[in-house]
C-alpha cells in the first residue's frame, strides 16, 4: 500500500506556457512512502528559502520507518549547497539513498561535492 507523506505536495507538471518561457522556479514536492522506500520527486529551484520542507519531509518518512530514499530529480531547475545538506543528512542511522533521475543542476552539484569533499566509508551514499 502506498501512503504519502503529510501535506507536502504538488503534483510535479512541466510548466505551463510558451516553449520560450523560463522553468518555473517555483519549489514542487511530491513523496510516497512504500515498504520502506520514501519515494521523492522534486521539481523547481532549491536553496537555503526553500529547502525546509524537504528537511521536514525527511524527518517525517524516516520517523514512519523509511531506510531508503528514491529521489527523482530531472526537474530540478536550480539547487544548490542546502539540497545537498539535507540529502547528506538522510544516510544518518544507516539509512541510504540514490537517484532515478537527476537534472544537470544537481549533477553538477553532485560532481563537485564528490571532488571537494570524499566521503568516509560510513557515510557513502548512492548516487548518480
Amino acid at each position: 500500500m502506498n501512503s504519502p507523506i503529510n501535506a507536502i505536495s504538488a503534483p510535479i507538471l512541466p510548466a505551463a506556457g510558451p516553449a520560450d518561457a523560463p522553468p518555473d522556479p517555483v519549489p514542487r514536492i511530491r513523496a510516497t512512502l512504500r515498504d520502506g522506500v520514501l519515494a521523492v520527486g522534486l521539481a523547481g529551484e532549491f536553496d537555503v528559502l526553500t529547502c525546509a520542507p524537504l528537511r521536514d519531509l525527511f524527518a517525517q518518512g524516516a520517523s514512519a520507518g523509511a531506510r531508503r530514499l528514491v529521489l527523482d530529480a530531472a526537474l530540478v531547475t536550480f539547487c544548490d549547497s542546502a539540497l545537498l545538506d539535507v540529502l547528506d543528512a538522510w544516510p544518518r542511522s544507516g539509512r541510504s539513498w540514490k537517484t532515478s533521475a537527476t537534472s544537470r543542476s544537481l549533477r553538477l552539484l553532485l560532481d563537485l561535492d564528490a571532488r571537494v569533499r570524499p566521503r568516509p566509508a560510513d557515510r557513502e551514499r548512492v548516487g548518480p
